[in-house]
Parts: C-alpha cells; structure tokens; sequence
C-alpha cells in the first residue's frame, strides 16, 4: 500500500502548530518551510518509517495516532510509545546522526508532515527559541522512560496494565464518551506497551470487566471505575 499525497495543511494557520515545537517561529521561518515541507496520508497499519533506515528529516503529526515501536532480541515488538497531533518523530535519530531506532505504524487515518534535515537543522542554528523547546521535548521522553524502567522493574503486569489503562484515557479522552479510551489498540498492542503475553491481558481485561471495572466492546476499552484501576496501579493520583 502507498502512502498518498494530500492537500498541505498551512503552517501558518495550522493549530497543530501552536501546541507544538513550533510555536514560537516567525512568519519568514514558517514560510521557509513551507517552501520545502511534504505531506502524506497513512492509512492503519502503514508504515512511517521502520527502524535501521536511514533518517532524512522529522515527521509532525498533523493528526492521527502513530504507535512507535522497537524490536527486541527475540524479534518482538515493545511499543515505546503512542504519538498523536503535535508530536514530532525521528529528531533524537536526527540529532545523533544515526538511523532510526524504532518505527512507526499508523493506528488510524493520520496525515503528518516531512521537513527535510536541511531546514531542520537551518531553525535550530537561526531561531534561539527552537533548541529550547527541543530539549523540552527531549527531557520529557526521557522522564517517561523512566517511569516506564520503573514500573517493569517493581510493578506487576496488572499494576502496570491499569496504569496504562488510565493513561490511554487521560491522553486520549473521547467526544463520543467519557468512559472510553479514543484509540484502537488490539490486545497484543496492549501486551507490547507493558511487557507481557497477549494471553495475559486478554485475561486480567476479563476480569476487570467481570467486576464493572472496565466495559469492553471489541477494541474498545470503557473506564468506568478509574479509582478502582488506581488503587489497582497504586498510585495516589494520575498526575
């Protein structure tokens, strides 16, 4: 399956853009690029980019949910991470000089943009403000891979599992429902987010739905005891 062009969104108007990065870059540096940015549409189950290739530029997701993952010594995938609207890939790849570390797959209909490494490079050295905010980013993965250490280290797969459940929901709160969790994920994607079997989440989600912790309707996933799955996760709150 091909990836399609579609129509650019306009960086100037784009309100992806004031959440991201990007906010602070004057109107002459959102012209530049642009002049020089590509956009594509990736259909589930597309790929972005996969991991060992060669890095070329930074990809910003305009909208859409993109699960970043890397494979392990037995060959499986450990989901990192899921991304959605505002976030930026492949920049700590880029910065590095390495190829990627990790892929990319669409989780849904997802439009992101392309800019080269030439004017990724060129905002860094010209706008004072950009690295800044870069490095914000850059902090920020690094704190939640180390609670993700943390929690494979000291909590159990069930703890772990209603950890994540409750930040699915925070991150991706739904307009159809409050209960429900706004992203399609098959049980094995749940099992590589937290370390662990298809088999057991399959199991632990049958036994949070048989005590009205969760509902479950094919892929989606309803919340409707979350003090119930923090005291499961032990946390105090979900900060």
């Amino acid at each position: 399956m091909k990836r399609k062009k579609v129509d650019m969104p306009d960086c100037k108007t784009c309100i992806t853009r004031k959440d991201s990065i990007f906010c602070n870059l004057s109107s002459h540096e959102i012209k530049r690029i642009s002049e020089v940015k590509g956009c594509n549409l990736y259909e589930r189950g597309q790929m972005l980019f996969y991991e060992e290739a060669n890095v070329t530029g930074i990809h910003c997701i305009h909208s859409g949910k993109i699960k970043i993952g890397k494979t392990g010594l037995d060959g499986k995938e450990q989901i990192v991470k899921i991304v959605n609207k505002g976030d930026v890939l492949g920049y700590n790849s880029l910065l590095c000089g390495q190829p990627y570390n990790v892929s990319a797959e669409a989780l849904e209909t997802t439009v992101a943009c392309f800019i080269p490494k030439d004017m990724f490079f060129s905002i860094i050295e010209t706008n004072t403000e950009f690295p800044r905010k870069l490095m914000e980013m850059m902090s920020a993965d690094m704190q939640e891979m180390q609670r993700k250490l943390t929690n494979w280290l000291q909590k159990s797969v069930l703890e772990r599992l209603a950890e994540t459940l409750l930040l699915l929901h925070r991150k991706y709160p739904s307009e159809r429902s409050e209960t429900l969790i706004d992203v399609r994920l098959t049980r094995e994607d749940i099992a590589n987010i937290i370390g662990t079997a298809p088999e057991s989440v399959i199991r632990y989600l049958s036994d949070l739905k048989n005590d009205g912790t969760l509902n479950l309707r094919g892929k989606e996933i309803h919340i409707l005891k979350p003090d119930r799955l923090i005291r499961i996760a032990n946390l105090e709150a979900l900060v």
